[in-house]
């Protein structure tokens, strides 16, 4: 194998160091983006050697054509690449100015009208060639559609081929593809246990407890009833009523002072709604009335409204269970990690409410007939003794209904358990 002339270490200490001086990285304040300003400059790091600049151009651009040093755009512009050099005319060719872009993205596959955008802001040169790096390993969605001028293709398959051909960086490549391909990923490792949070019947219970809380107040407050929402772009799962970028709704999230249902505007900080676990006849009424209160006062739901200010806690806080199983669950409704199997979420009109007896979102498997579709779900009777998921492909005319339910065994990780859980769902597609 070749020696390698350069070590990760230095390559991230390239990397954090030209990030930091970026100029115009203070407009660009999520963690994706950073993830991708740092892979820009570690790309100019090993692309900095000849060798392993005409690797890159051999294997990735598909090109004989050689260019000049590869380096990182001046300043951040979401419809320019991220990287640009001159294109070097071969032998007794004219010099017309044809230049070579790599734009890079943490997040799905980029599309054919950002391909364009990006591909015109290297000029007007027919010669001019675009590369696209993204998270998003199949492209055969773009067949067809693809600008002339393009190359596109993932971080994964970056890593696989220059780890090859250029053996001697192969550590380097390995670390920007591995980073490249999980940066823009949703987690779903954490720190519980899988089979205990999902099969108890007591934190069932208190689980439906909760959003039962949810569900009386979207009614109460609302007048509706939560769903997951199928907002574009969001990379978690989101369980809302009436949450806008105006106006103020309720979500069931991250736990806070002891209850996780919560008034929401998007972009704003939530406020819990102060209601918990209730345990007895004066706990409900005391909560119905705090309910009911907030329903004559419609100021917090009028557009731009403030949310109503925090109250004490009426019941019991949430126990850490709660937490936990919800974050499982989460995971196994994020629509970003669904989007990766080849699944998008059913549109809102098609959102199964929250009832009584079942929690779900209701997706469509991505190249198939849109009148066939999917859920996973939990639930099933009006007293919960589990929260297993469960995966179904819905009825139609040419199929019966079809459902699995998933539980977790014994020391499986999280996200292992998630990934069964999404293999069961595609396996629902196979006739």
């Amino acid at each position: 194998m070749a020696r390698s002339y350069a070590s990760v270490g230095q390559m991230l200490t390239y990397a954090v160091e030209r990030s930091g001086h970026s100029s115009g990285v203070e407009e660009w304040g999520d963690g994706r983006t950073r993830a991708e300003i740092m892979l820009r400059y570690m790309l100019e790091f090993v692309l900095m050697a000849p060798r392993s600049r005409a690797a890159f151009l051999r294997t990735v651009a598909r090109t004989e054509l050689s260019t000049g040093t590869i380096m990182a755009a001046p300043r951040l512009r979401a419809h320019a690449p991220d990287l640009i050099a001159e294109m070097l005319p071969s032998s007794g060719a004219a010099d017309d100015g044809a230049r070579l872009g790599i734009a890079l993205s943490t997040d799905g596959a980029l599309q054919p009208a950002r391909l364009t955008k990006l591909r015109d802001a290297l000029g007007s040169s027919p010669h001019h060639l675009l590369i696209a790096i993204s998270r998003k390993a199949d492209h055969r969605a773009l067949d067809g559609e693809l600008p002339d001028g393009v190359v596109t293709t993932s971080w994964s398959r970056l890593r696989a081929r220059m780890v090859k051909a250029d053996a001697g960086h192969a550590p380097l490549w390995d670390t920007i593809g591995e980073i490249g391909e999980h940066s823009g990923r949703p987690i779903a490792q954490f720190p519980v246990d899988a089979r205990k949070l999902l099969t108890k019947g007591r934190t069932a219970r208190e689980f439906r407890a909760h959003l039962d809380v949810m569900q009386n107040a979207s009614r109460t407050l609302l007048g509706t009833s939560a769903h997951f929402s199928t907002r574009r772009g969001q990379t978690a799962a989101h369980l809302q009523s009436g949450v806008s970028l105006q106006r103020t709704g309720l979500d069931f999230g991250e736990v806070e002072h002891g209850s996780p249902v919560r008034f929401l505007r998007r972009g704003a900080e939530p406020v819990p709604l102060g209601i918990g676990l209730l345990g007895t006849d004066e706990e409900r009424t005391a909560a119905q009335e705090r309910l009911d209160q907030l329903a004559r006062r419609t100021a917090w739901r009028a557009e731009h409204g403030t949310p109503p200010t925090p109250q004490e806690l009426i019941g019991t806080a949430a126990s850490p269970e709660v937490e936990g199983a919800r974050l499982l669950l989460w995971a196994v409704l994020n629509p970003m990690l669904l989007r990766d199997r080849g699944f998008d979420p059913a549109p809102s009109r098609r959102q199964p409410a929250l009832t009584a007896t079942h929690l779900g979102l209701r997706l469509l498997h991505r190249g198939e007939d849109r009148a066939t579709t999917y859920r996973i779900w939990v639930g099933g009777d009006r007293d919960w003794h589990n929260l297993i998921p469960k995966v179904t492909r819905e009825e139609t005319p040419d199929r019966p209904a079809e459902t699995y339910a998933i539980a977790p065994r014994k020391s499986q990780s999280t996200a292992d358990f998630v990934w069964e859980v999404h293999r069961a769902l595609r396996s629902l597609t196979i006739v």
